[in-house]
């Protein structure tokens, strides 16, 4: 069994929509309470320490820089206006790039999916994605495949979600996949949210289907 904790490198930018970094958030936080064990570290990171203007009108604090954060196991990219627009900071980019080649599972809320694309990481893979960035993702990478439904999708180790309010469930597939359903179940039931309704929502893997 598993000792230490994951870590999880959530990347800030401004204009980030809040609920996409604060429902994976709580979600991570509260996994292993019942043990008095903390399965997954938070690493806020950005451009530099400090804090981040939020769609929600709440600063978050980003405790790292890009080049000096740890390396983690975890990558959580979230969207907003502000990831559209972080697609033109080369620095954000070069991050995701890096962290999300090194990590087992990388996540990405809403417009996060186009982070990814531009940084060379969803090559071939199907990608939950609001409707307005279906041609977006197709012009940053033709060989990814973008939809809004299902809302949530699995290829390989990239986790999507095209809404923010589906971000606690992506976390809750993290941690079913990391530690088992029975542990997804108990941190849904600490939150007062369901698990087994999220399992209905179609879950896809692997490349797109030829057609």
């Amino acid at each position: 069994m598993r000792t230490r904790s994951w870590k999880l490198a959530i990347v800030l930018f401004d204009e980030v929509e809040l609920l996409d970094v604060a429902g994976p958030l709580q979600v991570f936080s509260t996994a292993g309470r019942q043990w008095n064990w903390r399965p997954f570290k938070a690493l806020t990171v950005a451009e530099k320490p400090g804090p981040i203007a939020t769609r929600g009108q709440l600063a978050i604090r980003a405790e790292h820089a890009f080049d000096s954060c740890p390396a983690a196991e975890l990558l959580l990219v979230p969207g907003g206006y502000g990831a559209r627009r972080a697609l033109e900071h080369q620095a954000t980019l070069d991050f995701v790039a890096r962290a999300g080649a090194a990590a087992e599972l990388v996540l990405a809320v809403g417009n996060g999916a186009l982070l990814l694309a531009k940084a060379g990481l969803t090559a071939g893979a199907r990608l939950s994605v609001p409707k307005e960035a279906d041609e977006t993702l197709a012009e940053l990478d033709p060989s990814a495949h973008g939809t809004s439904e299902p809302a949530l999708l699995a290829s390989g180790k990239l986790l999507s979600a095209a809404v923010s309010g589906l971000a606690t469930t992506l976390a809750l597939t993290a941690i079913s996949r990391l530690l088992g359903a029975k542990q997804a179940v108990q941190t849904a039931s600490t939150l007062g949210l369901d698990f087994e309704d999220y399992g209905r929502i179609e879950i896809v893997t692997g490349p797109p289907k030829s057609s």
